[in-house]
């Protein structure tokens, strides 16, 4: 019988799918139970762990963790899915995590802000508020209201994700440098 052991980098892809699935149900959880909404507006911190996968493993698992934790969610809430509005959740996580993986800043804390905005603008503001415009008719004017709404998230992620960035237990044991004993 052959030897079965994981190499390396079997062990890194486990860790990330795995680490991403946690992060997906934090977003559900963080996105539908921890939540203040109005009928076209909502307060919530669900796309936070959308842009920890975008930092932690890149615009890709920062798209797919924003889609897949939309769509469950939605399913989950008894809602219809909207294309439009998933793809709005996922632009979040991968304009995070291209921002963070491209832009030649050197500051951490500027890749990060910038990332977290341009996610919002694009995600939130733009997609998102066209997708309410276009399948459930709401005005212009009211869809303004998510403009501000999106700055103060960005502003909230942003000071929560420069907390867990700093937290090096925490990056490490996601990223696998840190298991509680010496390395094999």
């Amino acid at each position: 019988m052959k030897n079965q052991n994981f190499t390396r980098s079997s062990r890194w892809e486990l860790r990330r799918v795995t680490t991403c699935a946690v992060l997906i149900a934090m977003s559900i959880v963080f996105s539908r139970a921890l939540s203040i909404s109005t009928d076209f507006l909502r307060f919530n911190l669900g796309s936070l762990p959308v842009v920890l996968a975008a930092v932690l493993f890149g615009p890709g698992a920062g798209f797919a963790v924003g889609a897949v934790a939309d769509i469950i969610g939605g399913i989950l809430a008894g809602y219809a899915i909207n294309p439009l509005i998933t793809l709005g959740a996922a632009c979040i996580g991968f304009f995070a995590g291209l921002v963070w993986q491209y832009l030649p800043a050197r500051s951490e804390s500027l890749r990060l802000g910038l990332g977290i905005l341009l996610g919002h603008v694009i995600g939130s503001i733009i997609i998102n508020s066209l997708a309410l415009r276009l399948f459930y008719h709401y005005d212009w004017s009211v869809l303004a209201a998510r403009i501000p709404n999106a700055l103060a998230l960005s502003a909230a992620e942003f000071v929560l994700m420069r907390a867990l960035l700093a937290n090096h237990a925490l990056t490490d044991a996601i990223r696998g440098g840190f298991t509680g004993r010496k390395a094999s």
